[in-house]
């Protein structure tokens, strides 16, 4: 496995721990996120995330780019090379 530089994001409003995201999910409405982490669980009754975190607009894009460098640096020994 790779060496990451960063494992949590950190702002004035959350901190993630960015091995614990499961997946990210664009809110349109808000132009905002929903994080997924290993600690999210599915609710039946709401029909959506339960436990969920939200990284607004405001910062969403700085938490894309700090969990997309966390998941190539962490990934990066096993990824194909498609190059060719």
């Amino acid at each position: 496995m790779g060496h990451v530089t960063e494992s949590i994001y950190s702002s004035a409003n959350v901190i993630i721990p960015l091995a614990d995201v499961q997946h990210i999910e664009p809110q349109p409405q808000s132009g905002g996120l929903i994080v997924v982490t290993k600690h999210t669980r599915w609710d039946n009754e709401s029909g959506g995330w339960a436990n969920n975190i939200f990284v607004g607009v405001d910062e969403s894009s700085a938490f894309k780019r700090a969990w997309c460098r966390y998941r190539h640096e962490l990934e990066f020994d096993t990824l194909a090379d498609i190059s060719v």
